[in-house]
């Protein structure tokens, strides 16, 4: 069941980026055709653009939110244990300073938001699903859907080995 459940992570990634592609090409087509003295036949097109996007955006979303769910289910199911978060944060305070330490989960988000500690399988909190939902949300609300996608691939990747 849980190698459907990454297949289906799979799909959906694949779709958000096809999706984040044609996005794209909507943009930059729209952007053309503002470059031309505009008419209502081009007005009508560009409108039709943005709604494509607006709605592909809307699935973009929902789909970063099942690809959320779908983790954290796989996640629940593999128990990651208190001892192996202690051990992942210890092995990463060994490198840093003593001060680095001290840093709460506020701190450390707010350092992996920065790019300062980046997240990977080697980030303090990379197993831990209330970080990584926080994580998660914050790009959420920035609607930086790239970045969402980003992070839910590299769990994804972590979760085959």
């Amino acid at each position: 069941m849980i190698d459907l459940l990454r297949q289906t992570l799979e799909g959906l990634r694949a779709r958000t980026e096809r999706n984040m592609e044609i996005i794209h090409q909507n943009n930059m087509i729209a952007q053309a055709m503002l470059e031309e003295p505009l008419t209502d036949e081009q007005s009508e097109k560009i409108e039709k653009r943005y709604q494509e996007n607006k709605r592909l955006m809307k699935e973009n979303s929902e789909s970063i939110q099942l690809q959320y769910e779908i983790t954290k289910f796989i996640e629940n199911h593999l128990e990651v244990s208190e001892k192996q978060k202690r051990e992942a944060l210890g092995a990463y305070s060994a490198g840093q300073h003593a001060e680095s330490q001290q840093h709460s989960i506020d701190e450390i988000l707010k350092l992996t938001i920065k790019g300062e500690i980046p997240f990977n399988s080697k980030h303090p909190f990379f197993r831990d699903e209330e970080f990584f939902s926080r994580l998660l949300r914050y790009y959420q609300s920035r609607e930086d859907y790239e970045t969402c996608q980003a992070l839910l691939k590299q769990r994804t990747r972590w979760q085959g080995n």
